[in-house]
């Protein structure tokens, strides 16, 4: 039986992509705000590195074609799944990313924004260029970074990033999951869905979508 349940699958998809008003305080399952700094990989895009990374599943750990992604840093709280991704049932910062040690680790976990400076723009803060808008991909790949370990990589034109390590179309439970998937990368460009944006193979609101 796979550790999430749907609703629960359904709800944390929900959670990843939208803007709710609200959220829920406490901890549900592993899904819990965090107090720390934490990378925001919502709006990104990604590159496959040819290696595998282990993600947590049933069973043990699953092992997924792996993508670098460059992420903003958000202050502290984040939304956290500290039983997923490859946390260890705590907030606590990773000391070791990719394989090595390290004292600048830092978690991507989620935040409820529109406004997320991305690569496409420059790593702009206006807010036209942070607009995140949801769209449906129909076809492509997509990368999964909630609560993955990342390292912290210094600023981009004034904006603090880290370079995260995520999961190739890996479903959130630790099972494989293909298109479509919706994502909040590329600004409604279509053309995003096939450069490995971060997502979700969850249906929901194509706001992209001219009606």
């Amino acid at each position: 039986m796979k550790r999430y349940s749907l609703v629960l699958a359904t709800l944390i998809g929900i959670v990843l992509l939208a803007a709710p008003q609200v959220m829920a305080q406490g901890d549900v399952a592993g899904f819990q705000q965090c107090p720390a700094p934490f990378a925001l990989c919502a709006a990104s895009t990604c590159t496959p590195t040819g290696k595998k990374i282990a993600v947590n599943a049933v069973g043990g750990p699953a092992l997924f074609d792996e993508a670098v992604c460059t992420c903003p840093i958000f202050p502290s709280p984040g939304l956290a799944d500290v039983k997923g991704g490859n946390m260890q049932g705590n907030c606590d910062p990773p000391t070791e990313v990719n394989g090595q040690s390290t004292a600048d680790g830092i978690w991507s976990w989620y935040s409820f924004t529109n406004d997320i400076p991305q690569a496409i723009n420059h790593w702009s803060r206006g807010n036209k260029q942070t607009a995140a808008p949801i769209q449906q991909c129909q076809d492509g790949n997509f990368v999964n970074c909630f609560s993955f370990a990342c390292v912290r990589a210094g600023k981009i034109h004034g904006v603090e990033v880290a370079t995260c390590y995520c999961p190739i179309n890996e479903s959130l439970a630790g099972g494989s999951a293909t298109a479509p998937f919706v994502t909040p990368a590329g600004q409604c460009n279509p053309d995003i869905c096939f450069q490995y944006p971060v997502g979700a193979p969850f249906p929901g609101p194509d706001e992209c979508r001219a009606d």
